[in-house]
């Protein structure tokens, strides 16, 4: 399977997920060879506006580029949507992570495997599921 096919395939995976959680939600395939900034996966209801940016590695280690970070965040402060980098870990699952969980490095941002299993957020949470417990 193609790199391409096996981001899409967790993308589309992701979006079903969310629709099935009641959200309208839209995938914009390509999003990064696009003119303007836009993150993978758009989710809305009438309570929460959520953007995704998605990720599929099987690796210790999650890097994200500084221009796309960066353009995520903006995304979110232009559209006012709270933004999230969702990484899917083969036989993990999804891991949902925000920008300041990420440390940043010379040419990217960076978080290791066992720091996104520690940050992350419930997905149940994030769309407004189930309450955070304390």
């Amino acid at each position: 399977m193609t790199k391409y096919n096996k981001g899409a395939n967790a993308e589309r995976e992701l979006l079903r997920i969310i629709y099935n959680n009641g959200f309208g939600c839209v995938r914009i395939a390509g999003s990064g060879a696009t003119i303007l900034p836009s993150p993978d996966i758009v989710a809305l209801s009438p309570n929460k506006k959520i953007s995704f940016e998605c990720k599929a590695w099987n690796s210790n280690y999650l890097n994200v580029s500084i221009e796309q970070m960066t353009e995520l965040i903006k995304w979110g402060e232009i559209s006012g949507t709270e933004v999230f980098v969702a990484w899917k870990i083969p036989q993990k699952g999804w891991f949902f992570l925000k920008p300041e969980h990420f440390n940043k490095k010379a040419k990217s941002y960076a978080i290791s495997k066992k720091q996104a299993f520690k940050s992350s957020q419930n997905l149940s949470v994030i769309l407004g599921k189930q309450a955070v417990l304390k």
